[in-house]
């Protein structure tokens, strides 16, 4: 018996094992070189977001494609190492602006030289120019896969696939859960209510 041909379904669940691959290797790496600052690899990617331009916790979360309240958690924990600290933002009076500290401007730029060294021995013989034809694909399928869930969002059923109510026997998810709590605010230090 013969293996039936292989389709562009099949190549595109080997492109998506791979990233998930990489993704996870990529963390793995960025934990250990992290590690030895007293960082996650989570926290070095906000610090890294941080160091390029004062942003607020929303727009660092939409940076990294992260939900905000994580982005939130990381920001606290980080400014509780003294690593940032939050500037006020003339745009928006209670989203100040996440900074690096002189503390995180030396830790992040430690990490730089580390992070230098891993990436030439990742990149040893690949060139510029096949990194940047991936680049290119891989973004051009981000594209693609963006446009098509945008559609699968609006789709009133999810899509077209036939939609069932919950059972009576088995409460809603929200109602496992409890009551909602309210959201709580937090005012950067050295601000008043």
């Amino acid at each position: 018996m013969s293996a039936a041909p292989r389709t562009a379904d099949d190549a595109f669940q080997d492109v998506l094992l791979g990233l998930f691959q990489l993704h996870g290797q990529v963390l793995a790496a960025a934990d250990a070189m992290s590690g030895g600052c007293g960082l996650t690899g989570a926290r070095w990617q906000v610090m890294k977001v941080a160091a390029r331009q004062s942003l607020t916790v929303s727009q660092i979360a939409r940076r990294l494609g992260l939900k905000r309240q994580s982005v939130q958690r990381t920001v606290d924990q980080l400014a509780a190492q003294g690593i940032v600290a939050l500037q006020p933002n003339v745009d928006h009076r209670r989203a100040g602006l996440v900074v690096l500290s002189d503390d995180g401007r030396r830790v992040a730029a430690a990490l730089e030289d580390r992070q230098q060294a891993w990436l030439g021995r990742c990149l040893r013989g690949i060139t510029r120019s096949e990194l940047e034809r991936l680049a290119r694909s891989l973004g051009d399928l981000a594209a693609r896969v963006e446009a098509a869930t945008g559609r699968e969002r609006a789709a009133p059923d999810g899509g077209g696939r036939q939609a069932r109510a919950p059972s009576r026997a088995t409460p809603a998810p929200a109602a496992r859960r409890g009551p909602r709590q309210p959201a709580t605010h937090r005012i950067p230090r050295g601000e008043s209510a």
